[in-house]
């Protein structure tokens, strides 16, 4: 009776142990304590293509609700307010001009693309049809340009997944012929469709 009593008395003693290692080894895996997508402030993940090493950047991180300096009128009639005092551009995004980078998003032509190369384009952060209809704000897109003339070969059902977009990123308002038309653009060396994974898994 007495050896019967012991072992009860160890079990919970015992069970708190078992529960306490698993929370250790939980804590400890790097399967769960990797962040996905690390912020600006944090060590920029690295893109490498032609010996070039390109600073990844998302969407989210460029986007600061940012609203133009001056009032702008849309194709559809609408007119996006300005800011009633301008608005500064962040320092760590201010901090990309100039740099080399990554960003995954959607490309759409600003020029007839079929049967012809993509040189100039529109980099959005949804697949949308018109920027001004999906009611996008001023820093969920860019203008892009290709730095060879000769354009990307992108088929037309490759605008309809994400595609990474690699070049030298450029910050600040940018005003043609008085009009305003936008805070980041990107001078696109190059460009890579998602890669489809197989059975959603690799």
């Amino acid at each position: 009776m007495k050896t019967i009593k012991q072992n009860k008395n160890r079990r919970p003693k015992f069970l708190r142990w078992v529960f306490l290692c698993f929370c250790i080894i939980w804590a400890a895996h790097p399967a769960w304590t990797q962040s996905q997508q690390p912020k600006l402030g944090a060590a920029p993940l690295k893109f490498v293509r032609n010996n070039i090493n390109y600073q990844v950047v998302s969407f989210d991180d460029l986007y600061f609700n940012y609203q133009p300096p001056v009032d702008v009128e849309h194709p559809d009639g609408n007119i996006t307010k300005a800011a009633k005092t301008p608005m500064a551009i962040p320092k760590q995004l201010l901090a990309l001009d100039g740099k080399k980078v990554a960003i995954k998003g959607f490309v759409i032509p600003l020029a007839n693309s079929e049967g012809k190369n993509t040189s100039e384009f529109l980099f959005a952060d949804e697949l949308v049809s018109c920027l001004f209809c999906a009611m996008l704000g001023y820093d969920q897109w860019m203008i892009g340009h290709t730095v060879d003339p000769k354009g990307f070969d992108i088929k037309d059902d490759q605008f309809e997944i994400p595609i990474t977009i690699f070049g030298t990123f450029e910050v600040g308002p940018k005003f043609e012929e008085g009009e305003f038309v936008g805070i980041y653009r990107i001078k696109a060396d190059g460009w890579e469709p998602e890669k489809k994974k197989f059975l959603g898994i690799f």
